[in-house]
């Protein structure tokens, strides 16, 4: 019997070790998040490192797969150097929910190899509804009964707040609407909502498409730009 015990009390701890990540000698837990290299946000699953997000030197999140991002002038890209092959049959045998496997905004479990749901915006998981990805991009997420297929449908754009509900369709944006706040007038397009145009009161309110820049009388430097 004792024998056993420290079997099993090996067993374990191995498991523990073998879950756990090592990034430059720093040592993360499966399902921990932090900050690499400065510029990627990532976890800790099944003892290897994935990337989450690419951040910006401001700190602005983006999308793995998402375009060209530009900021002070500095154009950023997000994307995998290579094609990652994911397989449920390489899931752990006693697996459990650390284990869940992710692939293009999709989650599968893999204790039951079946969808788990679909990861919005801040890596939470949705079974079944609306969510949010990046630039308010509004999507739906729709599991099959038998979970062994999913689909994200685009439904436009949530032109709301974290504290509003997304279920409120008096928020949702019908994709390539166009409407103004303010002095910026806003579009719906196929990654979200982005600035389409400005009318700012040093041009006298006349129109500027986004990225145009101009220097004011007194030197400074203003920019009709895209949403941080």
């Amino acid at each position: 019997m004792t024998i056993s015990l420290r079997l099993l009390v090996l067993c374990a701890l191995s498991s523990t070790v073998f879950s756990q990540c090592d990034d430059n000698g720093v040592v993360y837990a499966s399902g921990d998040k932090w900050i690499r290299n400065n510029h990627f946000l990532v976890t800790c699953r099944n003892g290897k490192i994935q990337t989450l997000k690419c951040v910006t030197d401001s700190g602005h999140l983006l999308d793995v797969g998402s375009k060209t991002f530009v900021e002070q002038g500095y154009e950023y890209t997000c994307s995998h150097e290579a094609e990652e092959n994911l397989n449920t049959n390489s899931c752990p045998t006693f697996a459990d929910f650390s284990d869940d496997i992710f692939k293009d905004r999709f989650a599968i479990c893999c204790i039951s190899r079946r969808f788990k749901g679909c990861v919005d915006v801040n890596g939470d998981i949705i079974k079944h509804g609306y969510f949010i990805i990046g630039n308010r991009s509004l999507k739906y997420c729709r599991l099959h009964a038998n979970q062994r297929q999913a689909r994200i449908e685009p439904k436009g754009c949530f032109n709301g707040t974290v504290n509003d509900d997304i279920n409120d369709e008096d928020l949702h944006i019908k994709k390539y609407a166009v409407w103004r706040e303010g002095d910026i007038e806003y579009r719906c397009g196929d990654d979200g909502v982005h600035i389409q145009r400005c009318f700012p009161k040093e041009l006298k309110n006349k129109a500027v498409w986004a990225g145009t820049a101009w220097i004011q009388d007194d030197g400074q430097v203003k920019t009709c730009g895209k949403i941080n």
